[in-house]
């Protein structure tokens, strides 16, 4: 399956199974023999689906491992040369994908990352939406997701709005674990020595 020249990208496209259940899927690389997805599908070794290629249109796949949520899948009918260009052409810029972490805590932005991503998914949105109400790359929305990377802070009122969630939910989501409880302490004791209410302190933190 994989002795064929690897593309290694990201490209958000539609799959489905013989059953009608459809959803979104995300290639991370492919070759004229296969490919490896990202899905929220339930696939199992031996599961066949079609996903929508650019140029190509359905092509039909073998799932033959998996990992989580994601498949190695080998094409039922070899994909040319042309369907895998037009494929890069449609990508994003590469991304590496999400793999390899070491047991126990999660990477930092996992977290929020989660949250985006089934709020999202919710809300019945693309990252391809999401990215364009917010005026940046469909990779950044994917990174945020993946926990690749965080968004600024400024950001989070926008993001609140698109997914409809609130945005000092989002921006606890994402602080380490015992911060908040320090920030909350530090308000107390800030608007006791000046005899004002905490609601009323504001802590800026620069990093």
């Amino acid at each position: 399956m994989w002795r064929h020249d690897r593309r290694h990208l990201y490209l958000e496209a539609n799959g489905g199974l013989a059953s009608g259940e459809q959803a979104n899927v995300a290639i991370h690389n492919i070759s004229e023999g296969g490919m490896l997805i990202e899905t929220a599908l339930e696939l199992a070794s031996g599961v066949e689906l079609t996903v929508e290629l650019p140029h190509e249109g359905a092509a039909a796949a073998q799932v033959v491992w998996t990992s989580g949520s994601l498949f190695g899948c080998r094409f039922l009918r070899p994909i040319g040369a042309a369907a895998l260009s037009a494929v890069q052409l449609k990508a994003d810029a590469p991304l590496p994908p999400l793999f390899g972490h070491a047991e126990g805590a999660p990477a930092r932005g996992v977290a929020l990352g989660k949250r985006l991503e089934q709020s999202r998914k919710a809300r019945g949105l693309t990252l391809a939406q999401v990215a364009d109400r917010l005026g940046v790359s469909k990779p950044t929305v994917w990174a945020w997701e993946k926990g690749k990377a965080r968004p600024v802070d400024e950001r989070f009122p926008a993001i609140a709005d698109v997914l409809g969630l609130d945005a000092e939910e989002l921006l606890e989501a994402q602080r380490p674990e015992g911060v908040s409880e320090l920030l909350q302490s530090s308000r107390e004791q800030i608007a006791q020595a000046l005899g004002i209410d905490a609601r009323q302190v504001r802590i800026l933190i620069e990093i």
